[in-house]
């Protein structure tokens, strides 16, 4: 490969980032579920549809769930964690890999809750017997991959490229 070929491959990085956190926005915006990977104190993976997302706080992805889940362990012992996103048509694929955490703040809770707009997916509220109500589950985006199965589109962007996606940090 040329060196002009290099150059224009790395001024088109920006670029890419950009598309690839557009679509990861949209595919994660809470009107429909993603996977959620984890993986046991026996390294076995363990994946699980989670539908009340937000991802309005980018590179940061949250999700609710009980305070007593399985993934809640899982995170507490490895927070490497993936989550996968499609479309409707499954035709356009994204996996956002990070670092995941339980939020205990009460305010970032707060925070959460307010930002999740549809919660009528969180069936665990209506069943679970734990005071706490719900954990919050905060995901830091390390990179993502996009994949265009049917043209063998595949586009990947690291948290180096996602910086000038992101929004300002936030004061207090």
């Amino acid at each position: 490969m040329n060196s002009t070929s290099d150059t224009s491959k790395k001024k088109n990085v920006p670029k890419h980032a950009e598309y690839v956190v557009d679509l990861a926005k949209k595919l994660a915006d809470g009107t429909r579920p993603g996977v959620l990977a984890t993986v046991d104190d026996r390294g076995r993976p363990h994946l699980r549809w989670m539908a009340t997302l937000s991802m309005q706080d980018f590179p940061y992805l949250y999700t609710i769930t009980a305070p007593d889940s399985r993934k809640i362990q899982h995170i507490s012992q490895n927070p490497q964690v993936s989550w996968m996103f499609a479309n409707e048509e499954m035709n356009v694929i994204v996996n956002i890999h990070g670092k995941a955490r339980v939020a205990d703040d009460f305010g970032k809770m707060q925070h959460v809750w307010k930002l999740l707009e549809d919660k009528s997916k969180a069936y665990f509220l209506s069943i679970t017997t734990d005071p706490r109500g719900f954990a919050v589950i905060e995901t830091e985006i390390e990179d993502i991959d996009c994949i265009v199965p049917k043209y063998d589109i595949k586009f990947h962007a690291v948290r180096a490229d996602l910086g000038s996606c992101a929004p300002p940090p936030k004061n207090g």
